[in-house]
């Protein structure tokens, strides 16, 4: 009798099995990659508001509009993953004398990065923050 070409259901299952292995070790790996780009996109947003930040005070010699006590527009509003704004409405007489101000990027929600927040103050430091147990833990 002639054996018919194909696989046997021991072959399948094998093949499947290996198969299960390596989608367990490659997705946590493209998750990380994922959420690290997302970081940077965000901290690259935050870093070209900042330079913005910088050409209007170089210009106006405030961060502040001119006649008003409001922030000017920010180039740069969200990125794929992240709202970014001001971390006040307004900027306050304590900002506008120490010529300071700090722009957030606050993740989305659904996007998987909920626990993180990202800071940029008036001298280009970016502190990425993280929460935990209700505590916000920062680092440059």
């Amino acid at each position: 009798m002639r054996r018919r070409g194909g696989f046997t259901l021991t072959e399948l299952v094998v093949c499947m099995a290996i198969l299960a292995v390596l989608l367990a070790l490659a997705v946590p790996g493209y998750s990380q990659h994922l959420q690290r780009a997302r970081l940077a996109e965000a901290r690259a947003a935050l870093l070209e508001n900042g330079h913005y930040m910088q050409r209007w005070y170089q210009l106006r010699g405030g961060y502040h509009q001119e006649g008003t006590l409001s922030w000017p527009p920010l180039p740069v509003l969200e990125t794929g993953a992240f709202v970014i704004g001001f971390s006040s409405l307004a900027p306050s007489s304590e900002n506008l004398d120490q010529a300071s101000f700090i722009i957030e990027a606050r993740p989305k929600t659904g996007s998987g990065l909920e626990e993180w927040l990202l800071k940029l103050d008036q001298d280009g430091n970016i502190r990425q923050c993280r929460q935990e147990s209700g505590v916000e833990n920062c680092r440059l």
